[in-house]
């Protein structure tokens, strides 16, 4: 596994990073460089030489960060969770043999013991979640990306 500061990360593994997370569709790939440079921690993980998962610590804008938590009816949390769990993506052919939670884990041991929510709209991420210490907070919403799904916004309060 490869982690560290967007700095500090090979140019490299960044691009790789960046093909990899904007394939996945879930983030526009015009802002996603700049999203990764502002990071506080990227994670990947390779197979030899193929990227097979991801994952990452972001500090999100204010106004996305309160957002999330008012469409969860939770705004009053917002400010105690400044960093954001983001970007968790594996490889099909790798799913299901534990590599997501293992990614979701080190990047959580690599902060500074500082609030972190995650969002997600699938059943075993929320799974993954909880396992790693993150609890649900307020309501689930809909997603602007897909207005069909519901997103879950999960918190782990600092020190957590």
């Amino acid at each position: 596994m490869r982690f560290g500061k967007p700095s500090e990360i090979a140019p490299a593994d960044k691009a790789a990073f960046i093909d990899f997370v904007s394939a996945a569709g879930e983030v526009d790939r015009a802002i996603l460089p700049g999203l990764v440079e502002g990071a506080v921690v990227l994670v990947m993980h390779f197979d030899g030489d193929t990227l097979i998962g991801t994952a990452a610590i972001k500090t999100p804008y204010p106004a996305h960060r309160q957002g999330e938590f008012a469409k969860a009816n939770a705004s009053g949390e917002a400010d105690a969770f400044p960093l954001e769990l983001g970007w968790v993506v594996v490889r099909a052919e790798y799913r299901k043999r534990g590599l997501a939670p293992e990614l979701v884990r080190a990047a959580v041991d690599l902060t500074t013991g500082q609030g972190i929510y995650a969002t997600t709209k699938t059943p075993r991420m929320l799974t993954i979640l909880r396992e790693c210490g993150f609890t649900v907070l307020g309501d689930s919403y809909a997603s602007v990306l897909n207005p069909e799904a519901r997103l879950t916004l999960l918190v782990r309060r600092a020190g957590g």
